[in-house]
């Protein structure tokens, strides 16, 4: 019965942390957010300048046409191989690299691979 109850506790104990760590990671990575909007970029592995620029290009152009008046200034990339604060590929549920995540507020919005759909997003 001792075992049984033990076991029971470890359970609930390893439950409540798996949402913990959710709500701590979220709120890790949106400590410093402006404007209600964040985009992170999680990574294996060092990125492309090509990709970088584009990805800028594309927050430039919602900044300055679909979003003036509360453009993006939050935009943070992360390599998971190397970040071991959270396990953001469990916790996000990230299965390809590089991903972007689109949090409005304390909420993802959007989970994409194309940087192309930040704006398809913002257009609708």
């Amino acid at each position: 019965m001792k075992n049984v109850l033990i076991l029971l506790l470890l359970t609930l104990l390893v439950s409540g942390c798996s949402k913990n760590n959710t709500e701590k990671a979220t709120d890790f990575l949106l400590e410093n957010q402006t404007n209600e909007v964040t985009v992170v970029v999680f990574t294996n592995k060092s990125l492309e300048d090509s990709y970088t620029e584009t990805l800028q290009k594309n927050i430039d152009y919602i900044n300055n046409n679909l979003r003036i008046d509360k453009p993006i200034t939050n935009v943070s990339f992360i390599d998971v191989s190397q970040d071991q604060k959270f396990n953001y590929e469990r916790i996000f549920d990230l299965n390809t690299f590089p991903q972007i995540v689109l949090f409005e507020k304390d909420e993802i919005v959007l989970k994409t691979t194309d940087s192309e759909e930040l704006i398809r997003h913002y257009e609708n």
